[in-house]
């Protein structure tokens, strides 16, 4: 148990004064109701011994002082109180204690997360305002602030995966699984390309362009390289221990699943992301309508119906109609001639007559940045506090145990038993310290390094030991372009909504996304190199803008994008593809929503769901369930998105 110096302002004895003076002049025959949350979780709040017990547990010393009556005979607002000695932070309200929750990432998975967390415990609780205290911590100054009007056409300024994605909520996209064989043989043919096709770039550059070999960047008649494996910037000098130590945990992982797993299992795991995934455009198509802004969010959201994926055999596009067969979405094989006419910029790819379509039928696109913003200021307006920012950048994290004394009676006595709740504190680079009951890991790429300095706190972590959270960054490459107003027959383009956007219907080409989300704005996206952490990755080389830009400039001849304009985006793989997603069982009161790889906007709403349920168990002290259950009378088995997998 904690001493009681870690709060200076609450000395033992004052405690012990304040507990005989309210003793002995208030009743405590019908003590006022004690939430659950300030014993050990899931205990009986109604008997006296519980009761007396309490006091043993530091952590609820915090809300008492040396001169006051015990905290549930006085009734507080809900208020915030700092003790400036220690500057720390923390919460009451008029019941007492308040289940304090942080949430770290201001990116679509920690959003989601802290909406869905808002929106069950007024649920459950029946009330409009919140029961707990909901922290969102969020480092980039961008974050969930603003977006860049599409008229001044400018790259994402948010550097989140959220801003810089594809915009497709395609559940069809959620059955291309890469933990398998095949993808192993794929990034070593990959990688052995890029740095072929790169050596010869640079000769290209001193000899003054002229050598006249093509290479796939060049070659639209070859499908480009899509990975890319840099092994010495994973874990060679640049690299810190922890960033080596997780790329060991992921590509241990990764290996013994793609290795071991057949077709089957690479099928079961698909099968299973695509079950999330229609529950995730339930959810999205209720939030759409029903919350956070109707129509007019999905004119600005430039949302739109349909996707068409185009393949360079009939064998692989008869693959990709029977995926989507197999998982009741409705998927169906089309002549080239009909998908140009779905979509006329098809026409502009030099390849085009040789390609094989499937039109999905049932696939959205939609903005992300703009989705997770509205949904910054809902939050908001529910009560949940949002820092970003030096008030939000994470500068260290800790836990401690608070040790519970619980008494029951039995046949034979009193029972009097001991168990441990970890507590969690927080400092960001403000230099302010917050204590909280739960924290919700949702910082994307940096989540497996936060992790890890708690896990380091409850067992003693090695390089080689594994974590309960194996994920590792997958660099990706955006390409925002930009056109002028006016549609491909010369028209003036004036109305901002799906009607109007770019293109009429998103496309996937060569492992690349396509999509329009405004009147003169598409973006496209794809790649995944394993090359580090985003900042030490910055400087390594990419095939990739080079490939983007002459795809771009292909499709939307008018623009006049340029390589320079790609962006890097960063998105944390799990090495198996499923999310992580639930309650760490060595950690008590952590929980984890991340690793969603290229799927976050695709996945996110449905396992934030997953997430807010069972926090909500545990503050509530029910018996988890085996399953989570989601829209579409989906049923979720919580070990196959569990942590503890790994372990």
């Amino acid at each position: 148990m904690m001493d009681a110096s870690y709060y200076p302002h609450v000395p033992m004895r004052g405690v012990w004064r304040s507990f005989s003076a309210a003793f002995t002049s208030a009743s405590l025959i019908n003590p006022p109701p004690l939430t659950s949350h300030l014993f050990h979780r899931g205990t009986n709040a109604n008997n006296v011994g519980t009761l007396f017990s309490a006091f043993n547990d530091v952590d609820s010393q915090r809300y008492l002082s040396s001169n006051s009556p015990l905290f549930f005979l006085n009734k507080f607002r809900h208020k915030r109180v700092e003790d400036v000695e220690t500057n720390t932070i923390t919460d009451v309200n008029e019941k007492g204690i308040v289940p304090r929750i942080a949430i770290i990432g201001g990116g679509i998975a920690g959003v989601t997360a802290a909406s869905a967390i808002a929106k069950h415990l007024q649920k459950e609780q029946n009330r409009n305002e919140l029961s707990a205290k909901i922290v969102l911590f969020e480092a980039d100054i961008e974050g969930g602030q603003r977006s860049v009007p599409f008229e001044s056409c400018q790259q994402p300024i948010w550097t989140a995966a959220t801003a810089r994605n594809a915009n497709s909520i395609v559940p069809g996209a959620a059955m291309h699984i890469m933990s398998q064989r095949s993808t192993l043989g794929n990034i070593l043919t990959d990688t052995c390309q890029e740095i072929f096709s790169t050596f010869l770039e640079k000769i290209r550059s001193n000899a003054k362009n002229t050598i006249t070999y093509k290479s796939n960047i060049d070659n639209f008649d070859v499908k480009p390289p899509y990975f890319a494996l840099h092994l010495i910037r994973c874990i060679g000098p640049s690299a810190t221990w922890d960033e080596r130590a997780t790329f060991v945990d992921f590509l241990r992982h990764f290996l013994i699943t793609s290795l071991l797993s057949g077709e089957h299992e690479a099928h079961e795991r698909g099968k299973f992301i695509q079950e999330l995934a229609k529950s995730n455009r339930l959810l999205f198509l209720e939030a759409l309508n029903n919350e956070i802004g109707g129509k007019d969010l999905s004119d600005r959201m430039g949302s739109n119906k349909g996707f068409l994926s185009l393949h360079r055999t009939r064998e692989a596009a008869m693959h990709a109609e029977k995926e989507g067969k197999d998982h009741n979405e409705t998927s169906e094989m089309i002549p080239i001639e009909e998908a140009i006419k779905l979509e006329p910029r098809i026409s502009n790819l030099p390849m085009s007559n040789s390609l094989f379509a499937v039109h999905r039928k049932d696939d959205y696109t939609a903005n992300s940045a703009v989705f997770v913003q509205d949904l910054v200021n809902q939050i908001k307006a529910k009560g949940v506090e949002y820092r970003c920012g030096d008030k939000g950048m994470i500068r260290g994290i800790s836990t401690w145990q608070v040790s519970h004394k619980h008494n029951s009676c039995t046949e034979t006595g009193v029972l009097t038993t001991t168990t441990n709740d970890s507590r969690f504190r927080i400092t960001t680079e403000d230099g302010t310290s917050h204590n909280f009951d739960y924290v919700v890991l949702a910082a994307g790429v940096n989540t497996p390094l936060l992790a890890r300095k708690l896990a380091v706190e409850n067992a003693p972590q090695s390089i080689f030991r594994p974590s309960f959270c194996p994920t590792y960054p997958l660099r990706g490459y955006s390409l925002t372009v930009y056109t002028n107003h006016t549609t491909q027959d010369g028209n003036e383009r004036t109305k901002i909504g799906r009607s109007s956007n770019l293109l009429n219907m998103p496309i996937s080409v060569d492992d690349m996304y396509c999509s329009s989300v405004g009147v003169n704005m598409a973006r496209i996206a794809g790649f995944g190199e394993l090359v580090g952490y985003r900042d030490k990755a910055e400087n390594v080389p990419s095939l990739a803008p080079k490939v983007m830009a002459r795809y771009a400039k292909a499709i939307f001849p008018e623009s006049d994008v340029t390589e320079e304009a790609a962006l890097q985006c960063f998105r944390p793989m799990t090495p198996d593809d499923i999310p992580l997603v639930g309650g760490v069982s060595s950690v008590p009161g952590l929980y984890l929503h991340t690793g969603h790889g290229t799927l976050g906007w695709t996945l996110s709403l449905a396992t934030a769901e997953c997430v807010a349920q069972a926090v909500c168990e545990d503050i509530d002290g029910r018996k988890p369930e085996s399953v989570y259950r989601l829209p579409g009378d989906v049923t979720v088995e919580r070990a196959k998105l569990s942590p503890d997998r790994f372990l």
